[in-house]
């Protein structure tokens, strides 16, 4: 999160000294801190082992961001096309613009707002339009509410609330969102990621569980990118004044930057298909097939080796070596790598652009900082801004 100001950076102290770079814990489990050794571990034989990826399989529902192999290629090559770059400034940038428009011009005629339920807004109607769901207010609360289940403690009870709590909202968004959704496009086709679906014969289930996926990681990770940007440019005026004026390459490239930064998802996990072998510093080491894997992104972003000029420190122009993506992790990586970074650096950067443009633009409550179990990354709550 924003700490400490600098004049062009903003420092983020380590959670702990990250060595060795690839370890196996009491528990069996494999933590890397290395981008070099994540890098290998992405493109190995792995599977997901996040976002209740346990759960997934006991329901026998398969949406892309779980399956493995040729049948994830097929079906993420065919939805990918909804997230191109090409798409996304041909197709979603008008939809993006408009979105935006409608949102901050409510803020601005009132005055006062929470950053964060505006920018959920925004992050749910661009989603919605692409997977092809409607994004009427009773949607939202609803994916909402079904995004942040109560967390399971280890007490049985406890935890058998928090799962039948969990299902009444899948329900609910089900019969009052995905259903409606599915019947119209059974009707009247659209471009876009239920049409496709359904075109391919997919069950509810099925579909269900992809709009659940976009909800989740096109969503709730876009709303809260969306206000640590802000947060960071409302402390440090020249990163706002850079996203007001500079071209839309510069503002691309510091938005990745930021994201570099401040990962919203905190940890990825996979789960190894078969031994794997990475290599570490010139040492070399084995991980059993079963073992799961666990990437932590705020060092692997940080790893000096890699970000060599000051790695915990914003700098908008950012200079990384050839083949290293300017957000280093922050999409994550290999064939599970996030479709929908173009969009969520579009949507960023098209609201963020109108509403720091607005007059007394200023913030009137500093955000709570929040953790989200199912995504494990944090969550800023009731940031108050206010303009005029």
């Amino acid at each position: 999160m924003p700490a400490e100001r600098t004049t062009d950076s903003i420092t983020v102290p380590p959670l702990f000294t990250p060595t060795p770079l690839v370890e196996r814990d009491a528990l069996g489990i494999w933590h890397v801190r290395g981008y070099a050794e994540a890098k290998q571990l992405m493109l190995a034989d792995a599977a997901q082992a996040g976002f209740q990826a346990e759960d997934v399989q006991k329901a026998r529902i398969d949406p892309v961001l779980y399956q493995q192999g040729e049948p994830h290629r097929v079906q993420r090559g065919q939805i990918a096309r909804f997230f191109s770059p090409t798409t996304t400034h041909q197709k979603h940038m008008p939809v993006m613009e408009q979105f935006a428009d409608s949102i901050i011009g409510e803020f601005a005629k009132a005055g006062r707002g929470d950053l964060n339920q505006m920018a959920m807004r925004m992050a749910v109607a661009v989603a919605s339009a692409i997977v092809g769901l409607n994004a009427t207010p009773g949607m939202v609360k609803r994916l909402n509410a079904m995004l942040h289940t109560p967390t399971r403690t280890g007490h049985p009870l406890q935890d058998r609330w928090a799962e039948l709590w969990g299902r009444g909202q899948m329900l609910t968004f089900l019969l009052f969102d995905v259903r409606p959704a599915i019947r119209a496009r059974r009707r009247e086709p659209q471009d876009d990621v239920i049409s496709y679906m359904v075109s391919k014969g997919k069950g509810e289930m099925a579909i269900l569980a992809e709009c659940v996926v976009y909800g989740a990681a096109g969503m709730v990770t876009t709303q809260e990118f969306i206000s640590v940007v802000f947060w960071h440019c409302m402390l440090h005026p020249e990163l706002r004044e850079l996203m007001l004026t500079a071209d839309q390459e510069t503002r691309y490239e510091f938005l990745n930057e930021a994201l570099r930064l401040e990962p919203v998802i905190a940890r990825l996990s996979r789960r190894a298909l078969s031994d794997i072998t990475v290599t570490s510093d010139g040492q070399t080491v084995t991980i059993p097939a079963g073992d799961r894997i666990d990437f932590h992104l705020y060092e692997i972003n940080a790893d000096a080796r890699t970000v060599a000029d000051a790695p915990r420190a914003l700098h908008p122009h950012r200079d990384l070596g050839a083949g290293v993506p300017r957000a280093v992790m922050g999409f994550g990586s290999g064939m599970h790598k996030c479709a929908g970074e173009f969009v969520a650096i579009a949507e960023t950067d098209v609201f963020l652009r109108r509403l720091l443009a607005l007059d007394g633009l200023r913030i009137e409550q500093e955000p709570t900082l929040n953790r989200n179990e199912l995504i494990e990354g944090y969550e800023l709550r009731n940031f108050i801004i206010a303009a005029g």
